[in-house]
């Protein structure tokens, strides 16, 4: 069986080469010239050939585009365009170098450091101001279109090299409008970062993300995973009943003003929660005071080189050698680390983060889930502040931190565990 022939033109981009493929997409790097003949390249984001005959997949694709196509935002990934060529509808989104926001999570807990306060409180800031963006948006006619992303986590959010932050992924958004079913039974979003109405599969509004994004900064101040547990069974029944502990506990010189955001943003009740987006930005950003602010991009940057040093390099040689091509070869040219373009489009049913919910015949006593009392107590680690070669005093309301979580055979696995045969996944 021969394989079907690759696109060599999208919209106005040459395609160049093959650089991901997975799921229901196949994700190729296209150059285009602008009016002024400036050339320019994007990520484009194609149905795979033998999905294109699945008119759900085909639907979701279209929603997504119809979506991205209104978003624009400067802490969201940015679309240049999307459409149909011949028989392919494509994505053309923006080329992002850096890394996701887990990965730095998770190369501190390996490195035994800690984020600062008032860089954590930013950067989640930025995201809240890109979620109340997305909330508010409307259509032509001015009519709401209630847009939840419904998958706000550390591995959407994107820190580039030059120190942007970037919400992604609106692959599973919910719109007034969205054509494309989900599956009976399937609840969308990681399972360890979803508000307990989404879990319960009651009905749910923009403060879901909320929600999210305050499981996320948590998890950012104290180095620690909330609700994630060794099943994903024991896992939907802490985000349902666990005791949110408060981080005063657990990190030496927490801030107070912190820890409030963090109480409202986790409100199990979501009448008791944060009504938009923006009231959890504004707090915020009050704990950053402006001269800080203007250089936390700088201080990002710098985070980035320290904790992943030469890659940078690495990813802008791949950039350049594969931008360079002028004949497009067979084989994929895979990115040296995942771009968010890359990130596979699944359909319900495959997307790991699209999950089944457990029966409540299934669910675990509430003595099986730890209480906050016998967590263990932080212990003193480096600071992450001292690893770039920049020198920024932390401002006096947000300090940085004096410790962190204890040794790392005593925390929980950030590692996500071994795919299971069964449709609930993270």
């Amino acid at each position: 069986m021969s394989l079907p022939e690759r696109p060599k033109r999208l919209g106005p981009y040459d395609v160049i080469a093959k650089i991901a493929g997975g799921g229901m997409a196949t994700i190729y790097m296209g150059r285009a010239k602008d009016a002024n003949g400036v050339e320019r390249v994007a990520a484009i984001k194609v149905i795979r050939h033998e999905m294109t005959r699945n008119e759900n997949v085909v639907q979701m694709f279209i929603d997504e585009a119809t979506l991205l196509a209104r978003l624009s935002h400067p802490n969201i990934s940015r679309t240049l365009e999307n459409g149909v060529t011949g028989d392919r509808h494509f994505i053309a989104m923006e080329l992002l170098i850096g890394r996701t926001l887990f990965d730095v999570w998770e190369e501190l807990v390996a490195r035994k450091l800690s984020l600062r306060f008032d860089v954590a409180a930013w950067i989640c800031a930025r995201v809240a101001s890109a979620l109340h963006y997305a909330h508010e948006l409307t259509d032509e006619h001015g009519t709401p279109l209630a847009v939840i992303h419904r998958d706000v986590n550390p591995s959407n959010i994107f820190l580039t090299y030059d120190g942007e932050v970037k919400l992604f992924d609106f692959g599973l958004a919910k719109t007034v409008g969205r054509r494309a079913k989900s599956a009976e039974g399937i609840v969308k979003g990681k399972l360890p970062y979803l508000a307990p109405e989404q879990v319960m599969q009651f009905p749910y509004d923009r403060r879901a993300d909320i929600f999210m994004l305050g499981t996320t900064l948590w998890e950012l101040v104290t180095m620690r995973r909330l609700f994630k547990r060794d099943d994903d069974v024991e896992t939907v029944k802490a985000v349902r009943t666990f005791p949110v502990p408060d981080p005063r506990r657990l990190v030496q010189g927490f801030p107070d003003a912190l820890a409030t955001i963090l109480t409202k943003a986790l409100e199990r009740n979501r009448e008791h929660r944060y009504a938009t987006a923006a009231d959890m930005a504004r707090d915020l950003d009050a704990l950053v005071s402006p001269a800080i602010a203007a250089q936390i991009p700088g201080i990002i940057s710098a985070i980035l080189d320290a904790l992943f040093e030469g890659e940078r390099a690495k990813q802008m040689g791949w950039l350049r050698t594969t931008q360079a091509i002028r004949t497009m070869p067979r084989v994929t040219i895979p990115p040296p680390v995942p771009v968010p373009a890359v990130r596979d489009a699944q359909t319900d049913s495959q997307r790991p983060s699209a999950s089944r919910q457990p029966s409540a015949s299934k669910q675990p006593s509430a003595s099986k889930i730890p209480s906050a009392s016998k967590l263990p107590s932080a212990s003193k680690i480096p600071h992450a502040s001292k690893l770039p070669p920049i020198s920024v005093p932390p401002p006096r309301s947000v300090p940085p931190p004096r410790s962190v979580p204890p040794p790392r055979s005593e925390r929980p696995s950030i590692r996500p565990p071994p795919p299971t045969p069964s449709k609930l996944r993270r």
